[in-house]
């Protein structure tokens, strides 16, 4: 108002300017002789913006020469993927039912209408990039709720939206200001590797919006005290991708929380984890014992040599003594012999642990990498030709019955596949069937059914309690397992595949991958098929345990 004021004071030389109260005593007399150069320009510009805001807005209304009334704001919030109401609540005596209600979005280079309803024709009109998307709620028009359901809330929704509901030639607009929000996935937590004595911590999360705030707790709740590096990232969908690191030191707090919070929603998704001591370098205390006994050993060689020293001084005329102290030296001899057996076992005790923990490691290593593998039990099988396997297809089921030097098994492919990098899983095996299981490369799973050339999978297979890898028909080792979970690690980095017995966590053997020159891109995981059924065997889901209970 102030604008227009002004603005038609540069019109008329002599027009009084009133203040916002209507007070008399408050007028002036503006003059274009006392105005310079300067705030005529800027008054002007305003005039002129002043007069364009309101026709563009209003000029249906200024034509008819209709009320207008002013415009309420209300903001609200609402979740991608998600509906939101845009309340729109007219206060009136009575609405007749013709009357017109009108949705606007109003976006900086053009106006769009959301939505339409025309109480005469009965008739709702939409946008193309609002269709099936918005509701009005009919049965509650004549209480004067004109409020818009907008469903499947998108990025692209939020800004301003105008309500104009037209009846009797008043026309009520509101203002509704939407916000757009998203909670992402739940943080998962990584052990990356050692940084000299700390452990590296990497939590990812996805599917954010707006920018969410990342927080590092320790096991009662308070923010920790190591530095921490983030990095939020757009993705295609709009959303935000968040991946967070830090660096635990020894010593500290081994309870880790990572907590993602959505300031807009105030809400917040978090994951904790408990590190244990193991992962954390230490001196073995086997290695502590041996150097404090070959300390002791050292001061008493060193005590004894002194003592033999001090009395070959003193028996030089006695013989007695002479014989004495030679007996004694004896004595000393036999005792560091068995000292160094002790040592040796110790040392050989230590060696076998360290070994022990070492393939338990490397099993650990590949459960990290754990993935989820689906079968289509419907699907088409596919059959590998394998030695020393029994013949599925006949009808011979005695035990004495002889292998076959070639036969095929029937198998059922997953429905997804690997590129790169490492990914395990765990099959439940039966210990009264023959079985094979392993990966196959991608042209084999293109085919239509057949039997798959050797060169295309890399498989483990039992027959007559006795396991067989694809390389070469290697048989492997017997030993006194239980193979009732088979792990497999298909590590397309160091190109092999690795078979483990995962209730022992036992490597059984390793299969190098040899792509030649038709190198194939994507892996697929394979499973037999139960006897005399047509389901797979069980892929069961892998846990990594937070607390290790050996050591």
């Amino acid at each position: 108002m102030a604008i227009v004021q002004a603005s038609l004071a540069l019109l008329d030389p002599e027009y009084t300017v009133t203040n916002f109260s209507g007070n008399k005593d408050m007028r002036t007399k503006v003059h274009h002789n006392h105005i310079p150069y300067r705030s005529l320009t800027v008054l002007t510009v305003q005039w002129l913006t002043a007069i364009h805001i309101l026709t563009f807005q209003h000029i249906p209304r200024l034509i008819t020469g209709e009320c207008v009334n002013s415009l309420p704001y209300t903001s609200v919030t609402g979740v991608i993927g998600e509906g939101v109401i845009l309340p729109c609540h007219v206060v009136a005596e009575r609405i007749p039912e013709i009357f017109s209600v009108q949705w606007i979005f109003n976006e900086q280079s053009e106006k769009i209408t959301v939505s339409r309803y025309d109480g005469k024709n009965k008739t709702e009109i939409q946008d193309e990039r609002y269709q099936d998307r918005t509701e009005f709620f009919h049965s509650e028009f004549r209480a004067g709720n004109m409020s818009l359901h907008l469903k499947n809330v998108k990025n692209s929704d939020k800004g301003s939206y105008t309500c104009v509901v037209s009846f009797d030639n008043q026309h009520y607009d509101v203002l509704v200001e939407l916000k757009v929000a998203a909670i992402g996935g739940v943080p998962s937590i990584f052990l990356r590797s050692h940084v000299k004595q700390d452990i590296s911590l990497t939590c990812h999360t996805a599917g954010w919006f707006p920018k969410p705030r990342v927080i590092w707790l320790d096991g009662q709740g308070q923010i920790r005290k190591e530095l921490s590096t983030t990095k939020i990232m757009m993705m295609p969908a709009g959303l935000y991708s968040v991946i967070t690191s830090m660096n635990l030191e020894p010593g500290s707090d081994t309870e880790v929380c990572c907590r993602i919070v959505n300031n807009l929603l105030n809400k917040t998704s978090e994951s904790r984890v408990l590190i244990s001591d193991v992962f954390f370098p230490s001196i073995s205390k086997w290695l502590v014992v041996f150097l404090v006994i070959l300390c002791l050993s050292m001061v008493l060689i060193c005590s004894t040599f002194c003592k033999l020293r001090s009395n070959h001084r003193k028996t030089v005329k006695s013989v007695k003594a002479k014989m004495a102290m030679e007996e004694e030296k004896e004595q000393l001899k036999s005792m560091l012999e068995r000292q160094k057996t002790t040592n040796k076992t110790a040392k050989s005790v230590l060696r076998e642990r360290f070994d022990q923990l070492k393939v338990e490691l490397d099993f650990w290593e590949a459960q990290s990498h754990a993935v989820p593998i689906t079968v289509n039990p419907n699907s088409q099988h596919l059959e590998l030709q394998v030695s020393g396997a029994l013949d599925t297809k006949s009808n011979n089921t005695s035990e004495s019955a002889a292998l076959s030097a070639a036969s095929t098994v029937p198998i059922l492919v997953g429905q997804e596949g690997f590129a790169a990098g490492k990914h395990y899983w765990e099959v439940e095996v039966e210990q009264h069937q023959d079985w094979v299981l392993g990966v196959v490369r991608e042209k084999g799973k293109q085919e239509e059914g057949g039997i798959l050339p050797r060169e295309d999978y890399w498989a483990l297979h039992r027959s007559q309690a006795e396991l067989f890898s694809s390389e070469g028909d290697f048989r492997i080792e017997k030993k006194q397992l239980q193979y009732s979970v088979i792990g497999v690690l298909l590590d397309l980095e160091e190109r092999q595949v690795k078979f483990y017995e995962a209730v022992q966590m036992v490597l059984l053997v390793t299969i190098p991958i040899s792509l030649g020159k038709e190198a194939a891109k994507t892996f697929y995981p394979f499973v037999p098929k139960r006897e005399g059924t047509l389901k797979p065997f069980v892929i069961r889901p892998v846990r990594i345990p937070s607390v290790l209970e050996k050591l």
